[in-house]
């Protein structure tokens, strides 16, 4: 009878262990659509020790022994940094590619404004007395004012744009640090209780770390409590065992957000990766540098034409009179430039005459002309415009954002590649099948099956010694 009872109770313990395996199985089915999901399996083992009967060793049937993850350690090593990657060059290229004002074939652009106040000044050498020529003129003026004032205001539109997103990326990287801290917490606690690993508070952190990864360019490092702890690029750390700490958005001297680490109340300048990474930059390089360079080249221009306009008359007997308004420094030119309040007002006070009286002398407009192909002079030490004419720094400052734009998208295109291939990798090593948990699913169904006639089999042989006796 102690022999039938022990069948009976291994059997029961092998039901619950086939049970558990199809309980798995169907886990990994109602999960094979959730992101970030590794695959788990029931592995059973032999119920030890065995039972002794005689000479013999008569096993004790099946027990769970643990129920693991699939997942390729190699590939979760690579994954964080070509997540960084590909999120930093994306963020920045999506940046760069929404700006539009610096198109040289876009129309109305300042290339297009500035070669019609170019040809409005050819017409108007041909009658300078004529006053809708004049008029022209002074209105083509007006429309590169404006172009520079558009381009100027499109650049520091991204800027902000950038700013937006950074502070709002921060809001979420916090978020996400925390929680990771928590579920440090709450993984020691479940190991802790010694009843194996806790499977989806793991799949949990690792969603969290890979969103990390992606906005701040952060690295995980295992510790020896079994805790994950965050790394930035540099080396801070964005959590350390069960604490996080906290990313804060700094304004910096152009009014712009750079980032900035607290830990334990002290704040120290952080340069994160990521999507962050990428925004900042996309704002603090390419953008920042069109905005000095056009500021630079509106004040120059501006300053040329204005040299040459004082020395000329208008039809009113007037001289030194300014053509445009760009102000005393080159910083925020581009931004104030605009037609001098007293020709805008009156067009008979543009400088067309190189001496008073003469009406018909277009001896100042041809100077004004002759702009068009002198070098400018920025003032600054810009070694990006150094030695151009007006047309050539301005093909050099939307060349040279085009290039950054295009580089970024190359190397946008090549991450993503990168990062795609190792996230198909990880799919393909840790990613739910449909078909193979079905049939998970029948062996378990069938094991139990066999089982349950195990248990019907020996419970007919109890009955049967219960009459004999």
């Amino acid at each position: 009878m102690a022999d039938l009872l022990s069948i009976l109770s291994s059997s029961a313990a092998s039901l619950a262990a086939q049970r558990a395996a199809a309980a798995t199985a169907s886990h990994n089915l109602q999960n094979a659509n959730t992101p970030g999901y590794a695959r788990q399996r029931a592995v059973l083992a032999t119920t030890l020790p065995a039972q002794q009967a005689g000479g013999a060793w008569i096993g004790r049937g099946a027990t769970l022994a643990q129920v693991t993850q699939a997942r390729d350690r190699f590939l979760e090593a690579q994954l964080p940094a070509a997540q960084g990657r590909a999120a930093r060059s994306a963020a920045a290229s999506s940046l760069l590619g929404a700006v539009q004002v610096l198109d040289p074939e876009a129309e109305g652009g300042p290339g297009e404004a500035l070669g019609g106040l170019y040809a409005s000044l050819t017409e108007l050498s041909q009658a300078p007395s004529d006053p809708g020529l004049r008029q022209a003129a002074v209105a083509a003026a007006r429309t590169l004012a404006l172009s520079l004032n558009r381009a100027r205001q499109g650049l520091e539109d991204a800027r902000a744009g950038a700013d937006a997103r950074i502070a709002a990326g921060l809001s979420d990287a916090n978020a996400l640090a925390a929680e990771v801290a928590a579920l440090n917490r709450d993984i020691r606690a479940a190991r802790a209780v010694g009843a194996g690993e806790p499977n989806d508070l793991l799949d949990a952190r690792q969603r969290s770390v890979d969103r990390l990864a992606e906005l701040t360019g952060a690295t995980p490092a295992a510790t020896s409590e079994g805790d994950v702890s965050l790394l930035l690029p540099g080396g801070s750390a964005l959590v350390a065992g069960l604490s996080a700490s906290t990313l804060l958005p700094q304004p910096g001297p152009d009014g712009h957000l750079s980032v900035q680490l607290a830990t334990g109340g002290v704040c120290a300048d952080v340069a994160p990766g990521g999507e962050l990474g990428g925004l900042v930059d996309a704002s603090s390089g390419p953008l920042k540098d069109a905005i000095t360079a056009l500021d630079q080249l509106a004040w120059a221009v501006g300053n040329q034409l204005n040299s040459v306009h004082r020395a000329g008359w208008g039809l009113d007997g007037g001289t030194g009179r300014d053509l445009l308004d760009v102000g005393a420094t080159a910083a925020g030119a581009a931004r104030r430039i605009a037609v001098s309040a007293a020709v805008a007002a009156d067009p008979s006070r543009l400088a067309t005459a190189s001496a008073a009286g003469q009406p018909g002398d277009a001896g100042n407009v041809l100077a004004l002309l002759a702009t068009s192909t002198t070098r400018i002079a920025t003032g600054q030490g810009s070694d990006l415009l150094a030695g151009l004419d007006a047309t050539g720094a301005l093909s050099r400052i939307t060349g040279t954002f085009g290039a950054a734009a295009r580089g970024l998208a190359a190397s946008a295109a090549q991450d993503a590649g990168l990062a795609g291939h190792l996230a198909t990798m990880r799919e393909s090593a840790s990613g739910v099948s449909v078909d193979e948990e079905l049939l998970e699913m029948e062996k378990a169904q069938r094991a139990y099956d066999a089982i349950s006639k195990v248990i019907q089999a020996s419970s007919e042989m109890f009955d049967t010694l219960l009459k004999l006796e």
